[in-house]
């Protein structure tokens, strides 16, 4: 069959261009594999991070009730160096109210301590998310790239096929 320069051409940028979606393709899956990774790594960190955050939190609430005591002994220490009996009435009630709020400012501490690792198990939750995200656009983006490139070699080829046949038939501008 005999076709011409811009048939010819026409061939060639049409396999030029679904080789460059092929490419084009491979590296934003490439890059998207990345992501997922970086993902992964985010989420890991977060998860030591939550770790971390319940270990602080149970020293924080174990020192609270240290000084908690420690106040309740000195109440004890100053009322008995006062000769007052701290077994009941005032001074009883003081050390009661003085372990009450030693035992709600620990409690405070612990919900906090709950709260911040839900929030940082949430976002360990959210990078892996978002890396299953990534990992599903790597997949993506490579199979749109092939079927791309099909489709424009395809349609590449089709276009030549119509020159050629139409350089043919008026039997000009042909190369054998």
């Amino acid at each position: 069959m005999c076709v011409d320069a811009g048939t010819i051409m026409m061939i060639g940028g049409g396999l030029l261009s679904g080789a460059g979606q092929i490419a084009s393709a491979s590296a934003q899956s490439k890059a998207a594999k990345y992501n997922a990774e970086v993902q992964r790594q985010n989420a890991m960190m977060a998860e030591r991070q939550a770790k971390n955050v319940l270990e602080a939190g149970a020293r924080e609430e174990q020192k609270q009730k240290a000084q908690t005591a420690q106040l309740i002994a000195r109440q004890k220490a100053a009322y008995a160096a006062s000769g007052v009996d701290a077994t009941f009435g005032s001074p009883l009630d003081t050390q009661i109210n003085t372990a009450m709020l030693g035992a709600t400012d620990a409690a405070t501490i612990k919900t906090s301590t709950y709260r911040n690792y839900d929030d940082v198990k949430n976002q360990a939750v959210s990078y892996r998310n978002q890396a299953s995200l990534y990992d599903m656009e790597a997949r993506n983006t490579r199979t749109a790239g092939l079927l791309g490139a099909f489709g424009t070699v395809l349609t590449t080829g089709a276009g030549a096929y119509k020159n050629a046949k139409a350089y043919k038939l008026n039997g000009i501008g042909a190369i054998a």
